[in-house]
């Protein structure tokens, strides 16, 4: 028997692997690349969320520079500054959804009135 195991042994070096070798070798090549997949995209989740929490470190900073610079200011600079943040925020965005009067127009009703 040790002859045949030996021979086999042989054989087996020169032929390669066998059928259910290979067939597991495919196995695992398979699950290595869906495992890979799988962080990939896991990755990709985590820098994602790196960015949102790095969006709002931005804003709490914004917020907390703002919060410093209206406590230095005098109460009348800080109504000022609350007036012109809510007009550059909500009133200036809705007057230029106006549609600009035409130039042609304009001359038109010019030219009549005088």
């Amino acid at each position: 028997m040790d002859d045949t195991d030996a021979d086999l042994e042989r054989l087996r070096a020169l032929v390669g692997p066998s059928e259910t070798a290979y067939a597991a070798l495919l196995t695992d090549r398979d699950e290595a690349q869906r495992l890979a997949r799988e962080a990939l995209a896991e990755t990709g989740e985590l820098r994602g969320r790196l960015i949102e929490v790095a969006v709002q470190l931005q804003r709490a900073r914004q917020d907390q520079d703002l919060l410093l610079r209206r406590e230095r200011m005098t109460p009348f600079n800080r109504a000022r500054d609350t007036a012109a943040r809510r007009w550059s925020e909500r009133v200036a965005p809705q007057l230029r959804r106006i549609p600009r009067i035409p130039a042609a127009l304009v001359r038109r009703i010019r030219a009549r009135s005088t």
